[in-house]
């Protein structure tokens, strides 16, 4: 694999998923030895998230899987090892993951799957209303069995108390100004910005966008807009959301997985959101409901790490983790998932950075 051929692959390598689109990852390919090293920038990754992990191995694993489908598009495999030595999710990490390439034999191109490749290049999130729940047809037993280290549920129809729930814990950010401010200053006004998350992909009024970019010039008005109301007019659009389809995916890890695990199970998560957007499906995850699901297990956990104050999200835990039969499982990830009727307007769309200041060669 020469120059041209490792940019292609990081040009399309580059739109997996990152949360609030921080990309902390970047790549370094050394012709001689055939590798692509990934290396970690903690300054890129900085969020109130990122207090531990979590959301890192979510990241990297969504990375790992667009990489190994790019390579798979133009005939090569890839071989992965890890790093994760005394890594801590505040600090640099250098060739964390390498992926040692090769190109496929002539009977692996005659079977090769294209359309995963496709489906990535055509892959985004849609946090606008879906579509109802008589629209899902999905055979979860045969997704489920592909995953090695986890383990996926999906709820159509779901306990309308349990979707209410979700779209509390989306609208928690209300509870911490620390962690408010974090996902507001995430949001992208600039169509052509490389980071953040479009403003037109929020599902929300233009007026509303607006208090968002007023919070991003003023963060005192947080605390106003709180006392406002702020958090129940988000509540009551979040929950909108989550009835609209009624339905929702539950990843759940294997217990006692080692770092590398939980990187593989979310590349293979990562592998069957892939072989469900070709069937037209669309996303959105939920991030703070998977990490307040989790907050029993943990000592340090978002509410203590965004200093929130103590609310019924947290008598409710236990309830909802009952409905969803987890036992004492940690959730990888909740997503709300369904159909649209048109597809989402490009300008809604997420951009990242331009290949080259994300590729470096050896």
């Amino acid at each position: 694999m020469d120059q041209v051929l490792a940019t292609k692959v990081i040009d399309t390598a580059r739109f997996y998923m990152s949360g609030d689109n921080c990309q902390p990852f970047r790549y370094r390919f050394n012709l001689a030895t055939q590798t692509f090293h990934i290396d970690y920038l903690a300054a890129q990754a900085k969020h109130t998230f990122v207090y531990d992990d979590y959301t890192i191995l979510l990241t990297l694993g969504s990375l790992l899987e667009y990489l190994k489908v790019s390579l798979q598009e133009i005939n090569y495999s890839c071989e992965l090892s890890f790093d994760f030595e005394c890594f801590s999710a505040y600090q640099d990490k250098s060739s964390i993951c390498s992926a040692i390439v090769t190109e496929q034999t002539k009977q692996t191109k005659q079977t090769k799957d294209t359309s995963l490749f496709s489906a990535l290049k055509q892959r985004f999130t849609d946090r606008r209303p879906y579509r109802g729940p008589e629209t899902i047809d999905i055979a979860i037993a045969s997704l489920d069995q592909q995953l090695t280290y986890s383990t996926c549920k999906l709820f159509t129809n779901a306990a309308k108390n349990t979707l209410h729930f979700f779209a509390g814990c989306d609208s928690a950010i209300w509870f911490s100004k620390t962690l408010g401010k974090d996902i507001m200053d995430a949001v992208a006004f600039d169509p052509k910005s490389p980071t953040g998350l479009p403003w037109r992909n929020l599902g929300v009024k233009k007026s509303d966008a607006w208090l968002i970019k007023a919070i991003q010039r003023y963060h005192w008005l947080f605390n106003v807009l709180k006392h406002c109301g702020a958090r129940m007019l988000m509540l009551r659009t979040q929950k909108k959301l989550w009835l609209s389809s009624k339905s929702f995916l539950v990843f759940t890890y294997h217990p006692n997985l080692s770092r590398e695990h939980k990187t593989i199970a979310c590349q293979q998560m990562m592998h069957t959101l892939l072989s469900l957007s070709k069937n037209g499906y669309v996303f959105q995850p939920s991030t703070m409901s998977a990490e307040i699901l989790n907050s029993p297990l943990k000592s340090t956990n978002i509410i203590s790490s965004a200093h929130m104050q103590p609310n019924k999200l947290e008598q409710e835990v236990r309830t909802q983790r009952a409905y969803l039969d987890i036992a004492e499982g940690e959730v990888q990830w909740v997503l709300r998932i369904g159909k649209v009727v048109t597809p989402l307007d490009n300008e809604a769309l997420t951009n990242r950075h331009t290949t080259d200041t994300l590729i470096t060669f050896e």
